[in-house]
């Protein structure tokens, strides 16, 4: 149908107008709709972000890398000397003290943790043990003569030389002279076991002092002398013991008759 329009003085067709009105309204409808969705896509986007920055700022630091604890070690020591002339290995070399000895001695601060006088011109070797200790031999050119040191696993001098002596008669000829649980003066355990044995590596009578003793430290220790019957005497071993007795003093100990020199 035509009809004039006088608001914009023209003539129209009205059924086009409505056709084209109607599709104009219909083209603002969906655009409307997808202005809408596209705002929900990006509210669900701008949500699941927030949520992902608040749990990235609120997640714990990792924890810090475990250590593992030290395991504390104990050492053990012998509890009877080791079997004569034992295989050697290598060690550092004793100090000599400024501490004067007797004539024909001199004092060594030992690498084992000790003081000790021996004859000038012997060699010292050392045996390892299971636990790491060692034992120190001090020997005459021959091993003829010997000292033996090292540190006793038993809590008595005398039971532990009870214990000593079941190996030592297991030598040939085997004999104890005297085995005697002795007053040291001061309080101090000691004890000492003295016999003989026929030694075919040595060829001859061995003559051995086993002496063993609670020292300045408040540890046992043993020092045992040995030597040859022919050619020697008894009172030989006595005075290498007993020389190295009056210098023996633990590493770190006070040892007051000790460190002034004198015999």
């Amino acid at each position: 149908m035509i009809r004039f329009d006088s608001d914009h003085q023209r003539w129209v067709d009205h059924e086009a107008e409505v056709l084209r009105a109607q599709r104009h309204t219909e083209s603002a409808r969906q655009q409307r709709q997808v202005l809408k969705g596209t705002f929900a896509v990006l509210a669900v986007c701008g949500l699941a972000f927030g949520t992902w920055a608040l749990g990235w700022k609120d997640e714990p630091a990792p924890l810090p890398e475990s250590r593992p604890e030290a395991t504390p070690t104990i050492s053990q020591a012998p509890s009877s000397p080791p079997a004569e002339d034992p295989s050697t290995d290598t060690d550092d070399e004793p100090v000599a003290s400024e501490s004067g000895a007797r004539p024909g001695y001199s004092v060594k601060e030992d690498p084992e943790g000790f003081q000790v006088a021996v004859p000038d011109g012997w060699d010292r070797r050392t045996e390892g043990r299971e636990a790491g200790s060692k034992v120190v031999f001090y020997e005459e050119p021959g091993r003829s003569r010997q000292l033996q040191i090292f540190w006793v696993e038993d809590a008595d001098p005398y039971a532990s030389l009870e214990l000593a002596e079941k190996n030592a008669e297991k030598n040939k000829d085997y004999e104890r002279k005297a085995l005697d649980q002795l007053d040291s003066g001061d309080g101090s355990a000691a004890a000492r076991l003295e016999y003989t044995y026929d030694s075919d590596e040595h060829g001859g009578t061995r003559h051995v002092i086993d002496h063993r003793f609670e020292a300045e430290d408040g540890e046992l220790y043993a020092i045992v002398a040995y030597g040859q019957t022919e050619g020697g005497t008894a009172e030989q071993e006595k005075e290498l013991l007993d020389t190295a007795l009056t210098y023996f003093c633990p590493s770190g100990a006070e040892c007051t008759d000790v460190a002034s020199g004198s015999p």
